[in-house]
């Protein structure tokens, strides 16, 4: 599983380096030199603190979510696998999140359609609280109003059609007769019904208040970065909105990480309010930098220094405990 990851990974590093060639191209690289140069680097920590709030708060999330799906897992346990799994970051949609259930279902035996309600419930209330974010920017732009609407509606359909058993149920009898999808029809009926203990009123309301402050935590992150490069006509609301933007926009492609599609927007919105090439271009790097590659790298980071704890083959009694230290 390692080895596979490495190179996804490698992947993902070599296709951010065009990227961020290309961007660096079309900044022009002495101009885009002189920017960074003249970068204000106190905002870099303070940058990287808030990627760690946004981290924090989503961890608790997924902690809460857990607990709501009665699955047992020790909290020091459950880090390792969230911040393991921010590595994954970097696979289209952050569909590759799914194999925290996988390292779940290794630990616990826990069926894994019982944990990945626990992963979609995260990528739901993420998308929720970047849209509630953007709107409240949008206006400052008079750009990007249609999209966000048209995705708030689909969103709200989906959730309220996700509120109806009888309907969800029929759906999944449906596809369940399908060829290639008959066989996992009881484990859909099972995921679905775990799912709708996540989406309950209650549930959706506490995913989505840790969602709003995680995500404004890393807006107000790329506010700071702008202002390191001096760039003073660019306020919090305006970047609340360009990040959420920006990252909507690049999850919406599939490309790993939203490379190059997020990076574009997030350039793109910065020229159209006047920011000049060499800073928009700049802002951009460093606080994609600051953000997806820093969680890339402790994903990173956990993922090799408990690497025994994801690649066991053997009974579940007899599994590395994670709590151990590991050397070697």
């Amino acid at each position: 599983m390692i080895e596979r990851l490495k190179r996804k990974l490698l992947f993902s590093i070599g296709l951010s380096a065009v990227v961020f060639l290309a961007l660096s191209l079309y900044a022009d690289w002495g101009n885009l030199s002189d920017a960074l140069l003249h970068l204000d680097w106190i905002f870099l920590p303070l940058a990287l603190f808030l990627a760690l709030v946004n981290y924090g708060l989503r961890f608790l999330r997924w902690q809460y979510y857990l607990h709501q799906l009665d699955i047992a897992l020790h909290w020091r346990e459950s880090l390792v696998v969230f911040l393991a799994g921010l590595i994954l970051s970097v696979t289209p949609g952050k569909a590759g999140e799914l194999l925290k259930a996988y390292f779940i279902k290794e630990r616990l035996q826990t069926p894994i359609s019982q944990s990945v309600p626990a992963v979609i419930g995260e990528r739901l209330t993420d998308v929720i609280s970047l849209i509630f974010l953007g709107l409240i920017g949008v206006y400052s732009f008079q750009v990007g109003l249609m999209p966000l609407l048209i995705a708030s509606a689909v969103l709200l359909l989906g959730v309220l059609a996700l509120g109806v058993p009888r309907l969800m149920h029929g759906c999944i009898g449906l596809f369940a007769q399908l060829p290639i999808l008959n066989r996992f029809g009881n484990a859909l009926h099972r995921g679905y019904d775990s799912l709708a203990r996540l989406i309950t009123m209650p549930a959706l309301f506490r995913g989505v208040a840790l969602g709003l402050l995680a995500w404004f935590s890393e807006c107000l992150a790329f506010y700071f970065v702008l202002k390191g490069f001096g760039v003073q006509s660019v306020g919090v609301v305006a970047a609340t909105f360009i990040y959420c933007f920006a990252t909507l926009f690049g999850a919406a492609t599939l490309l790993p990480g939203g490379l190059g599609s997020t990076e574009g927007s997030m350039v793109g919105l910065l020229l159209y309010i006047g920011v000049v090439r060499p800073d928009a271009v700049g802002a951009t790097l460093v606080v994609r930098l600051c953000t997806l590659w820093f969680a890339v790298g402790i994903g990173a980071y956990v993922l090799l220094r408990y690497r025994r704890y994801f690649e066991w083959e053997m009974e579940p009694d007899a599994k590395p405990d994670v709590l151990e230290t590991e050397t070697g």
